[in-house]
C-alpha cells in the first residue's frame, strides 16, 4: 500500500514537473502578456456590437502558440549561451531536462496550428504571425550577441501582435492598426533597456549585446537618452486614436497621463541611472500598455 501510494505520488511530481518544464520552454508568462496585447488591440479596433467570444478565443490561441513556437526556437538557439547566465541555467533545455528534438517538435507543431488559427481571420494576420514569429527566431536571437541593435530590430517582431490583433478584426492594415503597433514598439525600448541594463553582467556572460557600453561598461547617457526619446514618442501617438474617431477625449487623456508617467520613470533613469531607478521604469513598463490598450478600448466602448 506504501509503495503503491509512493509511486502515485512520484507520478504526479513528475507530471507537474513536466507541466513547469513546458511552461518554461514556453516561457508562458511572456507568451500570455504578448497574446494579452493583441487580443486588447482587437478589441479596440472591434466595431460596437460585433464582440465574439469565438473570435477571441481563436485569436488568444493562435497568438500564444505562434509565440510559443518562437521562444522555444530561441531556446534552441541559445541553450549553450542560457547555461552561462544565472538567470536562464535552469531553464528546461540548458539543464537537458527536455531534448532539443522534443523542443523542435512542440515547436513545430505549435507553429503549425497557431498560424493556422490565425489564418481563420484573414491572410493578414497569417503572414503577420509568420513574419514575427521567423523574425524573432531567426533575426533577433543571433543579433543579440552582434549589438545593440538587437533590441530595435526585435522591437518590430514584438510590437507585430499589435499589428495582428487590428487586422483580426479590420481585415486589413489599417492607420489604427500601425499606430497600435508604433505604441507597442516605442514602449518596448524602454522596457527592455531598464532589462538590459539591470543584467548588464549575467548578459555578458553569454557574449549578449544588449546595450551599448562605454569604457567596459553601460553607455547610460546613450541608454537613458533613448528611453526619453522614446517615452516622448509615444505622446503624440496617444492622440492619433481620438483623431481617427476610435476612441474617446478622456481616454486619449488617461492614455497621455500614462505616458507623462512613464516618462517621469525614464527621466528619473536619466537623472540618475541606477539599480532603483532602472527597477522603477522596468515596472511601470509592465502596466503602461495593458492599461494604455485597455483604457483606448474602454474609450471606444463610451464615445
Amino acid at each position: 500500500m506504501k509503495e503503491q501510494i509512493t509511486t502515485s505520488r512520484n507520478n504526479t511530481q513528475g507530471i507537474a514537473g513536466r507541466l513547469n518544464d513546458l511552461g518554461a520552454l514556453v516561457k508562458f508568462r511572456l507568451s500570455a502578456t504578448v497574446v494579452l496585447s493583441s487580443v486588447l488591440a482587437y478589441l479596440v479596433a472591434l466595431g460596437a456590437g460585433s464582440f465574439s467570444w469565438w473570435a477571441v478565443c481563436v485569436l488568444t490561441a493562435g497568438g500564444f502558440l505562434t509565440t510559443a513556437a518562437a521562444n522555444i526556437l530561441n531556446e534552441l538557439l541559445e541553450k549553450d549561451y542560457d547555461k552561462m547566465m544565472v538567470r536562464t541555467q535552469n531553464r528546461p533545455l540548458a539543464e537537458g531536462r527536455l531534448s532539443s528534438s522534443d523542443a523542435l517538435l512542440i515547436a513545430g507543431f505549435s507553429s503549425i496550428a497557431g498560424i493556422t488559427l490565425l489564418a481563420l481571420f484573414n491572410p493578414w494576420t497569417a503572414f503577420l504571425g509568420m513574419v514575427s514569429l521567423i523574425s524573432y527566431a531567426f533575426v533577433y536571437t543571433p543579433l543579440k550577441r552582434v549589438g545593440p541593435i538587437a533590441i530595435l530590430v526585435g522591437a518590430i517582431p514584438g510590437a507585430l501582435p499589435a499589428l495582428i490583433g487590428c487586422a483580426a478584426a479590420e481585415g486589413m492594415i489599417t492607420t489604427l492598426g500601425i499606430t497600435l503597433f508604433s505604441i507597442q514598439f516605442f514602449w518596448q525600448l524602454p522596457h527592455f533597456y531598464a532589462i538590459g541594463y539591470l543584467g548588464y553582467a549575467d548578459y555578458a556572460k553569454a557574449g549578449f549585446k544588449l546595450v551599448p557600453e562605454k569604457n567596459g561598461d553601460v553607455d547610460t547617457d546613450m541608454l537613458s537618452r533613448d528611453s526619453v526619446l522614446a517615452c516622448i514618442a509615444l505622446f503624440p501617438l496617444a492622440v492619433v486614436p481620438f483623431l481617427l474617431g476610435v476612441t474617446s477625449l478622456w481616454a486619449t487623456i488617461v492614455v497621455i497621463l500614462l505616458s507623462a508617467v512613464f516618462l517621469w520613470f525614464a527621466l528619473g533613469f536619466k537623472s540618475a541611472p541606477k539599480r532603483k531607478t532602472a527597477l522603477g521604469m522596468m515596472f511601470f513598463s509592465f502596466a503602461y500598455l495593458p492599461l494604455a490598450f485597455t483604457v483606448l478600448w474602454l474609450g471606444r466602448q463610451f464615445l
